[in-house]
């Protein structure tokens, strides 16, 4: 981490994480308890931070996630919604988005340590996510054309995961144009949308075990299918990982 070993690299006692009134003990014990992990994500992805940067982000977000959501009605008063029992910040992997949502403000691609089973929602180039949902709208033709022995259980994955990859790519094209293509949206020089991790790494599951059944179907293009699994398989293990 950077700055001397004394003032980063040493937990701080619990007396200097000054809880505000916003806070509560449950709040500053999730802050304890994930913060060394949040800095070491950020800092695997080559981005300086400390400790009490990373307790700070999670501070920040937690207190985000536990403010009151507001709709006007027609007369102009604000209704509270309904909230979940449980806070966000309180879910699994929460603390990982954190340190992605770092990683990706500074322009990176974020990398989860367990692809398969994260669901931290990771940048995909626009270009590579249509194609995954173009690939997986075709490999459910070729199972439905082409019936194999696990054809059934593959068209059921696969139309579940279209569907919500399909969803991913709808939300985003709903967005205003500026917010679409502003600065702010770039990661490694390439303009992405958000797609969850695991989502990414069954997608290239599927496509991989289907690659007869969409040459036998001729539903894809083979060499289109090469090049957006290579793509996809480095923006979510890294430019140094195998592929699956």
């Amino acid at each position: 981490m950077s700055g001397s070993p004394a003032d980063d690299n040493r937990q701080p006692s619990d007396e200097s994480v000054v809880p505000n009134s916003a806070q509560t003990p449950d709040v500053d014990g999730w802050v304890l308890a994930n913060a060394a992990e949040v800095a070491r994500n950020i800092e695997r992805h080559g981005i300086p931070t400390t400790w009490s940067e990373a307790a700070e982000r999670l501070r920040r977000t937690a207190e985000l996630m536990s403010c009151p959501i507001v709709v006007p009605d027609d007369g102009g008063k604000l209704t509270p919604l309904p909230q979940e029992e449980a806070p966000l910040w309180q879910q699994v992997g929460f603390a990982e988005s954190v340190a992605c949502a770092a990683v990706h403000y500074a322009g990176q691609p974020y990398y989860p340590e367990d692809p398969q089973g994260s669901r931290v929602e990771i940048a995909i180039p626009w270009g590579t996510a249509s194609a995954l949902v173009h690939l997986l709208s075709a490999l459910l033709v070729a199972r439905l054309t082409v019936p194999t022995p696990c054809g059934d259980e593959d068209c059921v994955g696969a139309a579940h995961l279209l569907s919500r990859l399909s969803l991913d790519v709808a939300f985003e094209l709903s967005r205003d144009d500026d917010d679409l293509l502003g600065e702010e949206e770039m990661v490694g020089e390439r303009v992405y949308l958000l797609m969850r991790s695991c989502d990414v790494w069954q997608a290239l599951d599927l496509l991989s075990s289907g690659r007869e059944a969409l040459r036998l179907a001729g539903t894809a293009d083979m060499e289109n299918l090469d090049l957006t699994l290579w793509d996809a398989r480095g923006w979510l293990f890294g430019p140094h990982e195998e592929a699956l």
